[in-house]
């Protein structure tokens, strides 16, 4: 995601997006997570993504959720991550974040 522009340092970087399709079409917005080269193993705010064809790998950060306009950011598909268990605990994890508390 980004204004794509490497003569003013602004670089394109990769962002897994954990929001529903028809949110993403009807808003322009997309609702996702950042994505670092660095992987840690058992931290259970990353989520390690592979995705070989499009050369992406490193973690989504869960605590860094982000909501981009898809269009003025010129955003671009590029790949995409295969259905998985570890996937579904990772949207278990986003609804979670959203779900309302309970009071004692």
């Amino acid at each position: 995601m980004g204004g794509h522009n490497p003569e003013e340092g602004n670089i394109r970087r990769r962002y897994l997006v954990v929001s529903r399709y028809q949110y993403n079409a009807k808003s322009g917005l997309v609702v996702g997570l950042a994505i670092t080269h660095n992987h840690i193993d058992n931290n259970p705010f990353r989520f390690y993504v592979v995705d070989y064809p499009s050369h992406t790998n490193g973690d989504a950060l869960l605590f860094q959720m982000l909501s981009y306009d898809f269009v003025a950011r010129h955003g671009q598909v590029i790949g995409h991550v295969k259905d998985s268990t570890e996937f579904d605990n990772l949207l278990n994890q986003v609804q979670n974040i959203f779900l309302k508390e309970q009071r004692p």
